[in-house]
């Protein structure tokens, strides 16, 4: 209780720095966004305030310039007026005051125009000025006609004194108000710069601040990007690197090879016997196995071996410098006897074993997937074998490489969901009605299209991937199911079942709870069974079978007449209907021993109470010759090719009509 205390105490106060933190680099951060903002406004403002004091100096100057211009104007006038009279009017000095008269006007509509000065003045200035000239015409009129002037000239003098002086301080006026702005520009600046400077120092250690929470973070950051990835690249369970590690070592080491020359191999290792340890002592103890395989193989590598899982019971190893392929079957071998101990779980010691596939960089392949591949045909080569280690080679399959490729390719592709399930639909001979449909799997290959099962269902019976391929098929179909009934049509589908599902005690149970997981009806499904699947363990088969039927589940015996079953067979396990192989339906309208087969196996399938499906109806013929024996069902290509399920559920619709539960 106390150690408990103590750590939620711990953790409080963890929560509580990390929320102070948190806190404390939002206030620096708002707090920086304000100093960066005051900062621009500053500079701003100064930029502005620049712009307008350059504005107005130029303003200034060039009115400056203008009442200048009429001081000189009014003065050379004036200049012109005295040379005129001291001459006593000469052609060459009249000729000279007439080009000096009015010349300021422009001037003075220019700051007219411009509302350069006060009106008044400007007013005052243009009446001086023009008085002023009609003064200067008079004179000049005077002396021509030979009248005395003197009065004239006393009046031009009074005229002119005023009006410079009234442009001279007009002119005074402007520079003082330039002054004065300026000094106001220099005011506005001082006040700025420490503005300025303040607020700099306060971001600087607001900034200061940021920094040191940023690199906080950015290091908490770091540790969360490392964690991250490891999980990316590790398995939770085990700790070892998962199949993006292998990926990434495998291609470095293929690097690594290329650039020194090393050799290396790749171990793959697959369990046997792993899905009954999990069915049979739970989750929990598989779990447990895994662990220990793995800590095995840590304990039997060597420093620099790479140890992965790549999921499920599945395994592998990187091992870098091998010196060549003997020596890494040798390590293959030293590992199988390692995990081959026996393993206490749940207080029983049990034992496993595990197939070993090898293949060694450069002979069995230049690159990591080529290697990948080759080790994993070795390693189903090996499971074939019931277990052990073996070596890759081209001939291990007689020389087939595409089959090699291929059955390397399928574990991928039912990990990667490129298992498609088409449907069959069946239909009551006597109604031509829908009554049901068969699950058939495909595989969308990413490279060689859709693949039929004959391509690869025998390879997976091999491997032993039909356990997989059959889960995936029957959860599709369920699902199926499920949609089909939202829509009303209520349609029973059959799925085929392998020999190995009826030897396994707990393929009941698997059945019973997919069919809870989609909350469908056992009544609408029907597992399809070889006679030669019973046939193989008579005895646990029976048990199977017993306990599927106990669960409503519809039993099918498929493809009768073409295996070795004696009708003792069917009194002892009595399924639910007989499916009689496509061989004899397509040619017994033309063949009277196959019309003599059909007839018998649906009398037989009469008498003991069984329905009878025809599979392989190509022609309307047949259909009506299988409704005259008394033949329950019927599917084959006169009905519907094989359709994937949206087209299916577009058949259903369009035939008008709707299904009922069999």
């Amino acid at each position: 209780m106390k150690a408990n205390s103590a750590r939620d105490r711990a953790g409080r106060k963890r929560s509580s720095r990390l929320l102070e933190a948190r806190a404390t680099a939002r206030s620096a951060i708002a707090g920086t966004g304000v100093g960066i903002v005051i900062l621009a406004v500053s500079a701003v403002l100064a930029s502005t305030g620049m712009a307008e004091t350059t504005q107005e100096v130029r303003r200034v100057q060039t009115i400056t310039q203008k009442l200048n211009g009429i001081s000189v104007q009014i003065n050379a006038e004036d200049a012109a007026l005295r040379e005129y009279l001291a001459t006593g009017g000469t052609e060459y000095r009249r000729a000279q005051l007439t080009a000096t008269l009015g010349a300021a006007r422009a001037n003075l509509d220019w700051l007219q125009e411009n509302n350069a000065v006060d009106r008044a003045e400007l007013d005052a200035i243009r009446g001086g000025y023009e008085n002023y000239n009609r003064i200067v015409l008079d004179i000049m009129s005077q002396t021509e006609s030979g009248a005395n002037v003197d009065g004239y000239t006393d009046l031009a003098s009074l005229t002119f004194a005023p009006l410079r002086d009234t442009v001279l301080g007009i002119g005074d006026q402007q520079q003082q108000k330039l002054a004065d702005h300026l000094n106001e520009v220099h005011r506005r600046a001082d006040v700025l710069n420490w503005v300025a400077a303040a607020t700099i120092g306060i971001v600087l250690v607001l900034f200061s601040v940021c920094a040191r929470v940023l690199v906080s973070y950015q290091r908490r950051a770091e540790r969360q990007a490392a964690r991250r990835l490891h999980e990316a690249t590790h398995d939770p369970l085990t700790g070892l690197g998962n199949r993006a590690k292998l990926q990434d070592e495998l291609d470095a080491a293929v690097r690594h090879g290329r650039q020194t020359d090393e050799r290396f191999s790749l171990l793959l290792i697959d369990l046997d016997r792993f899905k009954e340890v999990n069915d049979t002592l739970g989750h929990h103890a598989g779990d447990e196995l895994l662990v220990e395989v793995a800590r095995r193989l840590n304990q039997a590598s060597r420093a620099g071996d790479v140890v992965v899982r790549l999921g499920g019971d599945e395994f592998a190893l990187i091992l870098p410098t091998t010196p060549d392929h003997p020596e890494a079957l040798k390590a293959g071998h030293r590992i199988l006897e390692a995990l081959r101990q026996p393993i206490r779980l749940d207080d029983l010691l049990v034992d496993i074993d595990a197939s070993i596939g090898v293949a060694s960089y450069p002979r069995d392949g230049h690159d990591g997937a080529e290697l990948l591949q080759h080790a994993d045909v070795a390693m189903y080569a090996a499971k074939r074998r019931h277990g052990g280690v073996s070596g890759y080679d081209p001939s291990l399959d007689s020389g087939d490489a595409s089959r090699l490729t291929l059955q390397s390719e399928l574990r991928q592709g039912i990990e990667r969901g490129e298992l498609v399930v088409f449907y069959q639909p069946k239909v009551d001979v006597a109604t031509r009605l829908p009554c049901g449909a068969e699950a058939l799997v495909r595989w969308q290959h990413p490279t060689r299209g859709l693949l039929g099962p004959d391509a690869f269902i025998p390879l997976a019976e091999e491997s032993g991937l039909i356990d997989l391929i059959t889960a995936e098929v029957l959860d599709q179909a369920l699902a199926q199911i499920g949609r089909w009934a939202e829509l009303a049509h209520e349609l029973p589908v059959s799925v085929n079942i392998p020999a190995r599902s009826l030897a396994d005690d707990t393929f009941p149970a698997t059945i019973a709870a997919a069919l809870a997981r989609h909350g469908v009806r056992p009544q609408l499904l029907t597992l399809e069974i070889t006679e030669s699947a019973v046939i193989a363990d008579l005895m646990r088969a029976g048990k199977v079978l017993t306990e599927l039927r106990e669960q409503g589940v519809n039993i099918s015996i498929d493809d009768f007449g073409t295996g070795y079953s004696s009708i003792a067979h069917l009194r002892d396990m009595p399924p639910h209907e007989l499916k009689i192989d496509r061989s004899f339906v397509m040619k017994m309208c033309e063949n009277a021993r196959d019309e003599t087969i059909v007839r018998a196996v649906v009398e037989l399938a009469k008498n003991l109470r069984l329905r009878v499906v025809a599979e392989g109806v190509e022609n309307e013929t047949a259909l009506r010759t299988l409704g005259d024996l008394g033949c329950h069902e019927a599917q084959g290509y006169h009905i519907s090719r094989p359709l994937p399920a949206a087209e299916l559920t577009a058949w259903l619709a369009g035939s008008g009509m709707a299904i009922s539960a069999v």
